[in-house]
């Protein structure tokens, strides 16, 4: 093993040239869950409770009235490895040459056979570390079995400790004249506020949007008027307009679509969100990815040429005899939900009960 074959394009400098000025967009998870670094592969988080105290009116010359403190509650776990890999075939190279001896070469080709790779491995493992946030605020727990992951296979959901989880009056996918997601909506949040906590934010996917928006009660909600007298359903503005002004929290989508693929290499798309759930957040950010250093970013190998871009450490090598280039995407991370005891959970196709 040696040096990237692509050594003589892809120096050092030029690899970090290229991850410099590359700048990808925030990962969608981010809003929700923003990246954190932290020193260690474990971790130990006190969930953070909702608390609006307020000091007590005594008279002058008396001892301050001294308060409960409520017992401490915490998770914690382990940060695993989040891995991809990429090969560039013979084949592969043998058009990178190609490629370079035309006279005008496809611009757009090299670049993509050159540094997609790059690219793939760094946006696969951003895409991993979304879903994963995505299942944890969706559900509440993670699971990983062969369906959504070719690496750890666990036999116990990884439990966040959200705990607030409800059903709806009616299932949101009944006939839209019976239907209430404005009555469900109201009631999750009065139930927060019993708890202390003011709900902001609403999250759900576009399938959930669509059921809310067809309702009767929404229409009626939005227009002041329903049945005949409706000639087009409410949009995600118009709905989020009138949630604000009753004082309610406004909606953000969660259209998040990611390819899953397995040890056959049969590709599947995996929806990030769980359909049917409706979150209440009390802010955007409500936790982080944790992510720490990798082994190989704090041992390099002589054999790679690598450079970390945000929190992936991208590597390039290759082999000889066949002949063959290697990229990976490599990261330490995992959701952390700190605020999990001020988050509500709603299943809109389950009646009262979450599940």
């Amino acid at each position: 093993m040696e040096f990237s074959i692509l050594k003589s394009i892809l120096k050092p400098k030029v690899l970090a040239g290229f991850v410099d000025e590359w700048q990808p967009g925030k990962s969608p998870i981010e809003k929700y869950l923003p990246y954190k670094t932290v020193p260690a592969l474990t971790y130990e988080i006190v969930l953070g409770a909702s608390s609006r105290p307020m000091a007590d009116v005594t008279a002058y010359d008396t001892s301050y009235p001294r308060k409960g403190r409520p017992p401490l509650s915490k998770i914690s776990g382990e940060i695993p490895a989040i891995r991809i890999q990429r090969q560039m075939s013979e084949t592969d190279l043998n058009s990178f040459m190609q490629f370079s001896a035309m006279k005008d070469p496809d611009t757009a080709a090299v670049i993509e056979l050159v540094f997609g790779d790059i690219t793939y491995c760094y946006e696969a493992v951003r895409n991993r570390l979304s879903w994963l946030g995505f299942q944890a605020l969706s559900k509440g727990v993670i699971s990983l079995n062969a369906a959504n992951n070719a690496g750890i296979i666990t036999e116990a959901d990884i439990d966040f400790q959200i705990t607030n989880k409800s059903g709806v009056s009616v299932l949101w996918n009944a006939a839209v004249d019976t239907t209430k997601p404005i009555t469900d909506i109201e009631a999750v949040c009065a139930a927060a506020r019993l708890q202390g906590v003011i709900i902001k934010k609403i999250l759900m996917s576009p399938t959930s949007f669509s059921y809310l928006r067809k309702s009767a009660e929404t229409i009626n909600f939005v227009f002041g008027a329903a049945g005949s007298a409706v000639t087009k359903y409410p949009n995600l503005a118009a709905v989020n307009e009138n949630l604000k002004a009753d004082g309610l929290p406004v909606i953000d989508l969660i259209d998040v679509y990611l390819q899953f693929e397995n040890k056959d290499h049969d590709i599947t798309n995996l929806q990030a969100w769980n359909d049917s759930t409706i979150a209440f957040i009390p802010q955007d950010e409500v936790g982080w990815v944790l992510n720490s250093k990798t082994a190989e970013e704090a041992f390099p190998p002589a054999q790679a040429i690598q450079q970390l871009k945000d929190i992936v450490l991208i590597s390039k090598w290759s082999d000889i005899a066949p002949i063959r280039e290697y990229t990976s995407g490599a990261c330490n991370g995992f959701p952390a939900v700190k605020l999990a005891h001020q988050i509500f959970l709603m299943n809109s196709l389950n009646v009262t009960t979450w599940a």
